[in-house]
């Protein structure tokens, strides 16, 4: 869905006109199902490793906060600027791409951070048992039939956006 975001963004930006329900489904995308990524690893990666700065391999579980702490802060941009943009009013369209592109830069920096270094480091730091209840905390946050119904109704929709926009 980052790849979406960021060719929407690049077609407002040089004036393409894009449905406005676009610009609303990717906001919903990354508020619900990307968010719910977020607030695991809060929840349960986060207090497992002792968030009061420990850090990976150079990477402090703070900097992945603050990522987190921007993601929300550039969707919230996001939804505002798709509001103003569906209300036709001057450079939200401009708006709309600048939120998203850095939104999709803040976000894939932080995943290549979490692949690269945290997870592995994390794997290394956490003791055996540690790690068993880790999965199990995130097993039972993620059982829940809302949970299941959620994950396919987003997976549906990004395969939806991307056929459309990704050509």
């Amino acid at each position: 869905m980052l790849d979406v975001t960021k060719e929407l963004a690049h077609l407002l930006e040089v004036g393409v006109d894009v449905p406005a329900d676009m610009l609303d489904a990717v906001a919903e995308f990354m508020r619900v199902f990307g968010d719910e990524h977020l607030k695991k690893e809060e929840q349960h990666l986060f207090p497992a490793l002792g968030k009061g700065g420990v850090t990976l391999d150079g990477v402090a579980v703070d900097t992945l906060q603050h990522d987190h702490d921007r993601a929300r802060t550039l969707l919230g941009k996001m939804s505002e600027a798709a509001t103003a943009y569906r209300e036709k009013r001057p450079k939200a369209d401009r708006r709309w791409g600048r939120f998203a592109t850095e939104y999709a830069v803040v976000m894939r920096r932080h995943i290549d951070k979490e692949q690269q270094i945290f997870y592995p480091a994390a794997e290394k730091l956490l003791s055996a048992d540690d790690k068993q209840s880790l999965r199990q905390s995130l097993e039972r946050s993620s059982d829940e039939p809302v949970a299941a119904e959620r994950t396919r109704h987003f997976s549906q929709m990004a395969d939806s956006m991307a056929a459309q926009v990704l050509v």
